[in-house]
This record gives structure tokens, C-alpha cells and sequence, in this order.
């Protein structure tokens, strides 16, 4: 099939638009935070890689995927959010901090904060943060905000690159965040945890019992809210499939899980 000028170009911008809008997100919070050195995202399937970076994040999340070493590898094992107050400490990261120095990288302190909140069925979109201080609030504010869109952009990219991504796609992709989101606050009211222990709990459930987190967590919800988990765009909504109804294998391990929770 012949391409015209007109749609070869327009092909061009829509597959663009996915890495600039990421180049422009992690600017932005590049910028927004004082005494911020470089942001970068990293994705943990096939195997663990950097994504895009801005600033001292290119060779730093590089340089802990090389060695398998630091606190961007144990976020992203762990599934948590992860604080250094000093990326070359040779107590904490040995093989890191022995690569910094062989390097030199950078000349002084660096501290970082890890987030790994964001999860498709492939593993973890994983944000680095690198500061020359230590972590404080607003710098926690500013990353929460903009975490969300930053892994959604990220699975765009990362998981949809062969292809235009649909409206009905997105919108996929955006439910499958709003019910993980809601059976992680039903797991921190049950068990009083705090957020991140919460995901964990769900993530490690999902991978002993050999199912995709989403329908865990979809179970999760039906279960604990004794009714079909609802879709944001409705199931008379053209093009937009409803939400998964979960195998008896999800079920089975939402009950399990639940059950755990409340003995």
C-alpha cells in the first residue's frame, strides 16, 4: 500500500508524540525541583532497563542496571518506594559505589529517591529522582503529582510502540490502574498499612498464585464490595470493552488473600 506525503507525515507525528511527551514530563519535573540532578524511568520487562533520562540520570540508572546494584535495583525487586541519602555509600551499595568512583560521575553527594508504584502485567515503570540534598516534602509532593501521568506516558511508549495506539486502548490501560488503585485502599483499611505495603502485598499475592495483577486486583474489589467491578467507561460505551469478569483462579486467590488479612 502507497503512503501519501500527507498520512506518511501524520504516521510520523502520532509515533513521536509518545518519547517527546515523555522528554517533556520528566523536564518538567527536572525543573520544578530544587537542587534536582536528573529524573529518569526505567522498565523491568524483558529485563530490567532505562527508559529516557534527563540530567545525571542517563549514566546513573544505567550504571545500577550494569553493576545490579543500588537503590534503582531494589526498588524495583521490591516493588517500593526507596530513599538514599547518599547513592555512593560503600556500606550500601558496594559494587555501585566502587563503579561511581571508577567513573567519576559526579563530584559530590548525590541522594535519590526511587518510586515503583506504577505496574502493568509486564512488571514496574520505576522513577529516579536525584537530588544534592536530602529528600524533603515539597520534593515528594512534586513527585507524587506527576508520577501517574509519567508511567502512563511510559507504558504508551514502551508497551504500544509497534502500533497507533486507540482511544479504547488508553482507556484500558487507565482502568486497569483505577481498580489496582482501588483494591490497594481496601487492603490499607483492612490491614491499617500504609500504601506502599499494600501494592506489595498485591504484587507478591499475584505472582505466588501465577496471575495478572489486574485481575487479582478486579477480584480484590468484587470480593470485598460484593458486586461486578465497574467500568469508567461504561459498558454501553462503543469500542470500550467492560471489565474483565475474573477466572476462578483470581477469585480463589482474592479469597485467600482476604482472608489472610482478616484473621
Amino acid at each position: 500500500m502507497t503512503v501519501s506525503g500527507n498520512q506518511r507525515d501524520d504516521r510520523t507525528t502520532k509515533y513521536a508524540l509518545g518519547p517527546e511527551l515523555l522528554e517533556r514530563l520528566l523536564d518538567h519535573l527536572h525543573t520544578r525541583i530544587d537542587g534536582c540532578l536528573g529524573v529518569g524511568l526505567s522498565a523491568s520487562a524483558p529485563e530490567p532497563h532505562s527508559l529516557y533520562a534527563v540530567g545525571i540520570a542517563r549514566e546513573l540508572d544505567a550504571l545500577q542496571w550494569e553493576v545490579n546494584d543500588g537503590p534503582l535495583v531494589l526498588a524495583t525487586m521490591e516493588q517500593e518506594a526507596t530513599m538514599a541519602a547518599e547513592l555512593a555509600d560503600e556500606r550500601e551499595w558496594p559494587r555501585l559505589a566502587a563503579a561511581m568512583a571508577a567513573s567519576a560521575l559526579v563530584s559530590g553527594p548525590v541522594a535519590t529517591m526511587i518510586v515503583a508504584g506504577s505496574w502493568n502485567d509486564e512488571g514496574p515503570i520505576v522513577l529516579s529522582v536525584y537530588l544534592d540534598h536530602q529528600p524533603n516534602g515539597n520534593d515528594l509532593r512534586a513527585v507524587e503529582e506527576i508520577e501517574p501521568v509519567l508511567a502512563m506516558a511510559a507504558a504508551l511508549v514502551e508497551f504500544c510502540s509497534e502500533e497507533i495506539v486507540r482511544s479504547d486502548q488508553l482507556l484500558s490501560m487507565v482502568e486497569h490502574r483505577r481498580i489496582i488503585e482501588q483494591a490497594k485502599g481496601m487492603i490499607m483499611a483492612a490491614r491499617g498499612c500504609d500504601g506502599g505495603t499494600a501494592f506489595r502485598l498485591l504484587v507478591t499475592t499475584s505472582q505466588h498464585f501465577n496471575i495478572k495483577l489486574r485481575e487479582l486486583a478486579t477480584a480484590t474489589v468484587e470480593l470485598v464490595g460484593q458486586a461486578p467491578a465497574e467500568s469508567a467507561g461504561g459498558d454501553g460505551v462503543k469500542g470500550v470493552d467492560p471489565v474483565e469478569t475474573p477466572h476462578g483462579a483470581a477469585r480463589d486467590a482474592a479469597q485467600r488473600m482476604w482472608a489472610a488479612l482478616r484473621d
